[in-house]
This record gives C-alpha cells, structure tokens and sequence, in this order.
C-alpha cells in the first residue's frame, strides 16, 4: 500500500515486518509531479474529446486530436485535478461498513484475501482452516460476531435526526439481513462523520475502534468550511498515522485506490481551499433537477431545455416583481422563518404568575436597554444590606427586581416622558396573559420540537446547547464569586411567545442536565449526558434566538448515557438576510466533540491479536481446497 513511505524516517512503524507486508520500509514517498513532469507523461496520449478530431492536410483520414494540441505556454501549465470527496468519502464508508458486517459482494475479506496473507507469510493466525469440503476463515480483529452486528444495525435504526439532517437513517437499516443497503453519498457522509463513530462504541477491539474513529474524525474535519492553515500539516501527520493502523489491522483488499486518496486530501485543501467548495452534492442535485423537466419523451416541449429555459423566465419576471405587491401569488413557507416564527400546535395558555413572572424577568436581564435599571437595583440593596452576603443579594435582586422595575419606570415616566425610552416602557407593564405557546417553532435556520411533539414525530427537533456564562459562589465562601463559561444542554419543554404589545419575544422553557454530574467528555472526545439528571429548575428560560440545535443518541456501550451530536443549520430565507456577515454567523458554531487525541502504538504495544479471541464466529466457505 506504500503508506509508510509518508511517515518520519525514525518512525517505528517502518520497521515493524509482521505488522505490514512483512518487509522494513525504507523508501520515501515522492514529491508531487511539476505541471511540466505532467506533460512530458501525457503529451503522446491521444484522447477523444467528443467529437474533437483534425484532418490531415495531406490525406482525407481523420486523426484523433491530442487534448494538449497548439496550448501556448504549456511549460507554465499547472495541471490539477480535484479529487472528488463525495465518491472517496462513499467508497471507503461502503469498504468499512460492508467488510465489519461481512456483506457478500461488499466484504473486502474472503479465501483470496486470506491466501495472500499467506503467501505474504503474515498474520499467519488468519489462515483459511480446511476441514473436509468446507473452508474455515477465522474471525479477523475487525469481524463482528452476530451480537455486536445486531448493536451496530439497532444503534442506527433507533436514531431520531433532526428535519434537513439527513433522510432517516431507519431507512437503510436491514435488521433481517443485518446489512445496510439502498445508502446514498449523503447518507455514507452523515454515517462516516457522526453516526458510525457512535454505532461501533462498545463493539470490536480497542485498538481497531479508535483508528476507524479517527478515520472519521478526519472526514469530519476535513470538511469543515473554515480550516485553520496552521493545523494542516498536523492533520496530514494523523491521518498517515491513522491509514498506517489500519493497514496493520485491514486485509491488504481492503486498500483500494479510493482509501490511498484520502492521503491526498489535505495537500489538495492547500492548493484549493476548503473542500466544501468543490463538493459534488449541489451538481447532483442540479441534475436531478434538470431531469424532471422531462416529461413526454416524444414531445420537444418535455425536453430538459424547453423546461429550463421557462424556469428562468418565470424566475426572472418574479425577481423583476419582487418590489411590487404580489396578488394571488402565495408567500414562501421559509417567511420569516430565519428571524422566528410560531409553526405548529398554537394555542393559548395561562401560565403560572410564578412562572410567567419568572420568564419576564429573564427577558429584562438580558435587555440592553435594562441593563442600568439591573446596575442601580443591585446597588441599592448592596446600601440598604451591607453586611449580606454575595448570593443573598442576588437572590433577593432577583426576587424584588420586576416590581421595582415597574415602579421606578413609572415614577420617571411621569415625571418625564423623554428619560424613558418606548422599549422599557412597554417592558415594565409586562406581557400580555395569556401566553401564546406553539409545539414548533422555526429560528436561525433550525426547526425546535417540544419534548411532546418529538414523541410523535420521527425527528428530534427538542435538543438544544447554549454557551452561557454563570455566576458561582466559592464553597463556604459565600461572598466571593467569579464568572464561568459552560455549554448547558437540555430539551425543550414548551416553547412561549410573550406579548409586549409593540414587540414579541419568544422563549425556551427547557429542562436542563446537570452539567456537575450529568455531563462528561470521553477519552475519545464525545460528550455524554445522562438524560435522567436535570438541575437548574429555576432558569428554565433561554430566548429562542441565542440556542443551537444537537440531538442525543443513546450510547451503545453504556445505556446510561446519550452521546450529544450537533445539528446543522438548513439556509433558508437568505432574502431576508441584510447583512451576510450576519447570516455567516450561524455557522460558526463550536464542535461538540473535542477531538480524539492522536497516539502511535509504542513499541512494546505493537504485539496485535489480528485474530478474535472472544467468539469463534468465523466464515465457512463451501467447496474450498
């Protein structure tokens, strides 16, 4: 496979024979071909390029015409070609998923690969068994027994994405045949980056684990749509390393020219740029969408031009209208989505005035135009209670704030209407009762569910992540305090809309986990949360623009714990957008794995069992010799 060509001189896996192809490793890998290396290979080459032929002058036979004919300047000639990530990411998903669940047709392992290793004189524990008429192929380190093949099939079968994630990954899950088929390039490239790492957790060895996770920690971001230059060689260094373990725990079959261009991936990110921009997908979707514009094959107005060319006049009359009132032309269904809008299940509630007190009293902390009322409050009990402690002060600012407001925003309206501005007049009368609530609600590119509404639907919309900062008090130290930044995530329990008569605000009421206790990051980067653990019952609020969307899978390796993964944001209603920068904004979200740590097998470690020792559940071939 040559993978070791790319790493270190010194590194110890060059000299590890029985690990490999039972040869030390001494070359180095070549650099990469100049523009004029290029042409020197390729200008004897002739190609038809549809109908590109020349004729001769001298006879009537038409030559094949070379692609690199009469191009001036060639010795400046770059020539580049991107690699086609959407294919290579399909590929190697397709290798590993058909090789661990041994799918005929797809397994990369059988009777051929196993008598190369023979004749390779390694591994030789993986030999084919003869016994009788029949062929035994023990199991290999990366062979599931049918146990650990029915927790990878149940794992993806059982998890709710949220809307515009992906399709459904129940769809392409055979808990029959316990395969997964009928999958899409967008389906391997949602399970190659988050679901696959979660599906394999508590199954095969340690070791093969790890180096199929890291594998798709580096597609993962690889296609990240902002890259830091500085991480890339670092990024180049693991992946090597990553695609050296599985050379040492993969058959030699499984190395096919889509696995060896993985390592080409990153040198092609700084040459191009992102690999988002040379995604495959939108030119997918274009052609299917060219193609149904096909009707009647017999009819030139069914034709794939006629349907086009009718598609951009309507286009371009709606732009050239857009200024004007449209009448009897329905409006988009994404209107309004992106700065908030109410979906599903409106109703009207009464709350609580605990509770409805509460709400208003987040909204008022978290209004600018509040903020020297919040300042002057807290003062005024700091004089009045001086000798209080930190946290009974902010208890009682809390618990007096609201009604204080109203008063003081009162007395200095009538004294002057123009010291109070029209925003915290309308604030200090409070919302409207009742409440409007909805089961949906659509902001930021997200669509959010309830709890209620996720329980009848095969999506999950409820799950949601905010970066806040806190306050807390040093233990039995009341007075001294400091401020934390956390990731606080939760699920939504009803979804408010408050009424301030000149303005709306809507609010989460979620019910947040115990970040103490109920939140933990793994050795290999997820973060877990007990979904069982709830605290910070009394700020249940958060507003609906300051949330991001996760959803939660149910850890496969502890039933305990779910694995929180992050959703992504569906572009919809740019139109409205006015700012760009603004809309960029949405997706710059933190990651929500930390990252798995690199490691080299050090030296000592290097003795791999390629063999199962806990189950013998191997593969019989009939009629072998």
């Amino acid at each position: 496979m040559g993978h070791r060509t790319f790493l270190p001189l010194n590194h110890p896996y060059r000299k590890r024979k029985n690990s490999f192809d039972g040869t030390i490793e001494t070359r180095v890998a070549r650099l990469p071909l100049t523009g004029k290396e290029v042409f020197q290979r390729v200008k004897d080459i002739d190609v038809v390029l549809g109908k590109l032929y020349k004729k001769t002058a001298s006879s009537n036979i038409w030559k094949k015409k070379s692609i690199f004919w009469d191009l001036p300047y060639w010795e400046h000639l770059q020539v580049r070609h991107c690699l086609d990530l959407m294919h290579i990411e399909k590929n190697v998903c397709e290798s590993i998923i058909g090789t661990l669940l041994n799918v005929p047709g797809k397994t990369k392992d059988g009777m051929k690969a196993r008598l190369d290793l023979q004749e390779m004189g390694v591994r030789v524990e993986l030999a084919p068994q003869q016994s009788g008429k029949r062929t035994y192929l023990p199991p290999a380190c990366f062979t599931l027994s049918r146990k650990e093949k029915i927790s990878l099939c149940e794992c993806l079968s059982t998890v709710k994405v949220p809307s515009g994630y992906s399709s459904n990954p129940k769809n392409f899950v055979s808990m029959k045949d316990l395969k997964l088929v009928g999958m899409k390039s967008h389906d391997c490239h949602v399970l190659m980056q988050h679901l696959l790492p979660v599906a394999i957790r508590g199954i095969l060895p340690k070791h093969v684990r790890l180096a199929i996770t890291k594998l798709c920690f580096f597609f993962d971001a690889i296609c990240s749509k902002v890259i830091d230059p500085m991480t890339l060689d670092k990024l180049q260094a693991d992946i090597i390393v990553t695609l050296c373990e599985l050379e040492m725990y993969f058959l030699p079959s499984f190395f096919d020219i889509m696995v060896h261009l993985v390592i080409h991936l990153v040198r092609e990110v700084k040459i191009c740029g992102p690999l988002y921009m040379r995604q495959m997908y939108p030119f997918e979707r274009f052609l299917c969408f060219l193609k149904a514009y096909v009707r009647n094959r017999r009819l030139p107005e069914a034709s794939i031009v006629e349907g086009y060319t009718v598609e951009e006049t309507i286009g371009f009359c709606t732009d050239y209208l857009a200024s004007t009132d449209r009448v009897g032309i329905p409006t988009s269904r994404h209107e309004g989505r992106l700065q908030g809008q109410g979906t599903l299940g409106h109703k009207m509630i009464s709350p609580s005035a605990e509770m409805l007190d509460r709400a208003h009293l987040f909204v008022l902390q978290h209004m600018t135009d509040v903020h020297p009322y919040l300042q002057e409050h807290l003062a005024e009990i700091q004089q009045q209670h001086p000798s209080k402690s930190g946290k009974w002060v902010t208890n009682e600012h809390n618990r007096s704030f609201v009604k204080w407001f109203r008063d003081r925003v009162m007395f200095r309206y009538s004294s002057s209407h123009s010291s109070v501005s029209n925003t915290v007049k309308w604030l200090s009368y409070g919302p409207d009762m009742p409440v409007r609530s909805y089961q949906a609600y659509d902001v930021n590119g997200y669509s959010f569910y309830t709890q209620c509404q996720d329980q009848k639907s095969i999506m999950q919309n409820s799950g949601v992540c905010v970066e806040a900062s806190s306050t807390e008090f040093d233990r039995g130290n009341s007075m001294t305090s400091r401020d934390i930044k956390k990731s606080y995530y939760g699920v939504i329990e009803e979804i408010w809309e408050l009424d301030y008569r000149e303005f709306k605000v809507a609010l989460f009421r979620c019910k947040w986990f115990d970040i103490k206790r109920g939140v933990r990051v793994d050795d290999s980067g997820f973060t877990l949360v007990d979904l069982a653990r709830f605290s910070h019952e009394d700020d249940p609020f958060i507003f609906a623009t300051q949330v991001n969307q996760v959803f939660y899978v149910r850890d496969p390796a502890d039933a305990k714990w779910s694995i929180v993964l992050q959703s992504k944001r569906r572009i919809v209603g740019i139109d409205n957008v006015e700012d760009e920068e603004e809309y960029n904004q949405f997706d710059d979200n933190p990651p929500f794995s930390s990252g798995m740590q690199m490691t080299t097998l050090k030296e000592e470690n290097l003795c791999i069992n390629y063999a199962r020792n806990d189950h013998d559940e191997g593969v019989w071939i009939e009629g072998q010799r």
